[in-house]
C-alpha cells in the first residue's frame, strides 16, 4: 500500500511538472521564436492595430537584481507594457531564454512557489542576476502571495539575484509586501503604477500638436514669477488645450476609449462599457454577493457625490447594506483604482474620522451608473475637479511612490466656516488647487485661499486666466498639461 502511495505521489508530481512545462511554453513564444513572435502576440497586435500611439514606459530605469512591483487599474495596458519590455530586452540582445512571463492570477501561492521552481531548474539559462521575470497579475494569486514572494527572494539562489517585475490591478496586500519584502528589493523607485491615459497622452492621440510637458509638481507654482513665466510660455497652446480638456472629460483615458472615439463604432463603445462593469462588479466587488442593482446604486450614489463630501450612511442606504459593509465596498473600489477619497487635512496629515471626498479615476467610470440609469451624468464641472484631483494625485505618486495607494497626501481643506480648497498637501504647503470649472465668477475662491494662510492659489478655470490678488486662474487643461502625470 505504501508503495502505491509513493508511486502514486511521483506520478502526480510529473503530472504537475508537465502542466507547468506546457504553460511555460506556450506563455514565452521567444524561446521558440525570438523573431516572429510579436505577429502572433494578442497585446502586441491590438496596440500596432490601434488607431492611435501610445507607448507608455513604468517599466523605464530597471535596476538589475531589483523587484518591482507595478500597479494599476485594468485595462490600461499592463500586459502590454510587459510583452512591449520583452521585446525592448530582445532588441538590446538578451537571450530570449532569460526572460521569463507567466499570467499567475487565479493561482495558489504555493503554484507560484512551482512556477518559479521549475522555471529555474529546467527551462531558464543565463547566471543568477541575469534574467528577468515577468509575474502578471500577482495580487490575483489565492493566499499569501508576498510570503511566498519572500520566501523564494530569501531561499532560492537565481530567484534572489534577478529582476522581478510583479503586476497587479489591486492594492490588496500591498502594505504587507512592501514591509515583508523590505530590503530585498534592491533597488530605488521599485513602486510602479500605469494609471489610464494622462490628459497630454490623449490630447496628442486626438491629434494636438504640443510640445513636450515641463512635468511639473504642484509645488512648483507656488511662486508668481513661474507661473507668470509658464503662462507667457504657453500661451500659443492654452486655445488647443482648452479644447482637448473638454474632450479629455467626455473621453477619460481608457486606450479602449481613446480607440473608439478615433474609430467610432457602436461595438467598441459596448465592449468598453462591458469591460468597465466586469472591472466593477465582477472584479472589485468579486465575492461580496451584491446584485447588478446593488452595484448601480453604489456607482450612483458615488456619482451624485462627485465635488461633495460622501456619507457612507447613504452608500448603505441605497443598497440596505450596514454602515461596515458600506465601507468595505467603497474601499473594494480604492483597492482596485476604480475609485480614490479625498480626506480631509488636520495640519496637512489626514484628520480621523471625518467625512472624504471620493472621486472615480476616470470618466467612463463616472458615467457608468448612468449607463444603466442608475445614477446621473455628470456634468464637466464635475469631471474636470475629477481629473484635476487625479492628476495631482499621479504627480504626488513620483515623488512619493505608494501615495496613489495609501490616499494619505492629497487632500482637501475646510475653515471653520465651511469653506472649501479642493486640494491641498503637505507636499505643497505654500499652494493649493481649487477647480472652478468656469469662465468668469472665481474671484471669491482667492479669499479662501488667502483665508486660509496660503502664500498663493491656483484656480482651474474652464478657459480664462490671469493673475489675482492670491494667486492664478489659469485653464484647468493648462494645468494638468504642466503636471508631472
Amino acid at each position: 500500500m505504501l508503495c502505491k502511495t509513493l508511486d502514486d505521489g511521483a506520478e502526480k508530481g510529473q503530472v504537475r511538472a508537465a502542466e507547468i512545462d506546457a504553460e511555460l511554453v506556450d506563455a514565452n513564444p521567444w524561446w521558440r521564436d525570438p523573431r516572429g513572435w510579436t505577429d502572433h502576440d494578442v497585446q502586441l497586435v491590438a496596440a500596432e492595430r490601434a488607431p492611435h500611439t501610445y507607448r507608455p514606459k513604468p517599466l523605464e530605469g530597471l535596476e538589475r537584481g531589483g523587484l518591482y512591483i507595478l500597479r494599476g487599474p485594468r485595462r490600461v495596458g499592463k500586459s502590454t507594457v510587459l510583452k512591449q519590455l520583452v521585446v525592448q530586452r530582445l532588441g538590446e540582445g538578451t537571450a530570449p531564454r532569460t526572460v521569463l512571463h507567466a499570467s499567475v492570477e487565479g493561482r495558489s501561492e504555493q503554484d507560484v512557489v512551482d512556477i518559479v521552481r521549475r522555471a529555474a531548474s529546467h527551462w531558464l539559462d543565463g547566471e543568477p542576476g541575469e534574467r528577468l521575470w515577468l509575474l502578471d497579475e500577482i495580487t490575483g494569486v489565492h493566499g499569501s502571495w508576498p510570503e511566498a514572494i519572500k520566501r523564494l527572494r530569501d531561499g532560492h539562489a537565481s530567484f534572489a539575484a534577478d529582476t522581478i517585475v510583479l503586476t497587479g490591478s489591486s492594492s490588496t496586500r500591498f502594505d504587507d509586501a512592501r514591509k515583508l519584502l523590505a530590503g530585498r528589493r534592491h533597488a530605488e523607485r521599485s513602486d510602479r503604477v500605469l494609471f489610464q491615459m494622462g490628459f497630454a497622452d490623449v490630447a496628442r492621440a486626438l491629434g494636438a500638436e504640443l510640445p513636450p510637458s515641463p512635468a511639473l509638481d504642484v509645488a512648483d507654482l507656488a511662486e508668481d514669477s513661474t507661473v507668470e513665466a509658464l503662462v507667457a510660455e504657453y500661451r500659443p497652446w492654452v486655445p488647443v488645450l482648452i479644447e482637448r480638456w473638454e474632450d479629455y472629460l467626455r473621453i477619460g483615458g481608457y486606450p479602449q476609449a481613446v480607440s473608439a472615439e478615433l474609430s467610432p463604432s457602436a461595438e467598441r463603445a459596448a465592449v468598453l462599457a462591458e469591460a468597465l462593469w466586469d472591472v466593477v462588479h465582477g472584479d472589485a466587488f468579486a465575492g461580496a454577493g451584491l446584485t447588478h442593482t446593488q452595484t448601480q446604486r453604489i456607482l450612483g450614489t458615488v456619482t451624485a457625490s462627485l465635488t461633495s463630501l460622501l456619507s457612507v450612511h447613504a452608500v448603505a442606504q441605497s443598497v440596505s447594506l450596514a454602515h461596515q459593509t458600506a465601507d468595505q465596498r467603497l474601499d473594494a473600489l480604492r483597492r482596485a483604482f476604480v475609485a480614490f477619497p479625498v480626506h480631509r487635512e488636520q495640519g496637512l496629515s489626514p484628520k480621523p474620522r471625518s467625512q472624504s471626498k471620493w472621486y472615480f479615476t476616470d470618466p467612463a467610470l463616472a458615467r457608468l451608473a448612468s449607463t444603466f440609469r442608475a445614477g446621473p451624468v455628470p456634468d464637466p464641472s464635475a469631471l474636470s475637479e475629477q481629473q484635476l484631483g487625479l492628476a495631482i494625485l499621479r504627480s504626488l505618486e513620483h515623488g512619493a511612490p505608494g501615495a496613489a495607494m495609501r490616499h494619505d497626501r492629497l487632500l482637501y481643506y475646510r475653515s471653520a466656516t465651511r469653506a472649501e480648497i479642493d486640494f491641498v498637501a503637505a507636499d505643497f504647503p505654500a499652494t493649493c488647487v481649487e477647480s472652478k470649472f468656469v469662465d468668469r465668477a472665481w474671484g471669491k475662491s482667492f479669499q479662501t485661499v488667502r483665508a486660509s494662510g496660503r502664500s498663493t492659489g491656483i484656480v482651474a478655470t474652464r478657459s480664462g486666466f490671469r493673475r489675482h490678488e492670491g494667486g492664478w486662474a489659469v485653464p484647468a487643461g493648462l494645468l494638468a498639461y504642466l503636471l508631472r502625470s
